[in-house]
């Protein structure tokens, strides 16, 4: 199953909904609509996970997409996968895939990023490509 960009919106709410975090009401709406919300958790997770991992999201906007959405989940048994996309993404230079699984990797509590560094922002590639180089080496 392949999930368009509106999917991973709706599939980030859910996450975000199962983890305690409060909504506005736009994203309550957003998962009242979704037929997603038919799936678990768990499941949702894994079609996105199969989807990256088979290399049905050919652009990297639809990676992004998946990325950003998994780092709504906080489970750390996905560094793995995290690191494995971020050597690939590294390896096509696509930035703004580095930058967000340097996010969704802080997000799990992992030292994607340089300490020394003050901000984060995809319009650092430069050091966002550092730092994940660095990040891998550890």
């Amino acid at each position: 199953m392949k999930l368009t960009n509106e999917q991973f919106t709706e599939v980030a709410f859910i996450f975000e909904k199962e983890n305690g975090n409060s909504h506005s009401n736009f994203e309550k709406e957003i998962i009242a609509e979704s037929k997603l919300t038919e799936y678990r958790t768990t499941e949702l997770e894994k079609i996105i996970v199969d989807g990256l991992n088979s290399g049905i999201y050919k652009t990297e906007e639809e990676r992004v997409s998946g990325y950003w959405s998994l780092s709504k989940i906080g489970n750390r048994n996905l560094i793995t996968d995290f690191k494995k996309w971020l050597v690939t993404e590294l390896e096509n230079e696509n930035g703004i895939a580095i930058f967000q699984i340097l996010i969704a990797l802080d997000r799990l509590n992992e030292p994607a990023f340089n300490k020394n560094r003050t901000g984060q922002g995809v319009d650092e590639t430069e050091l966002n490509i550092r730092d994940a180089k660095q990040y891998l080496k550890k």
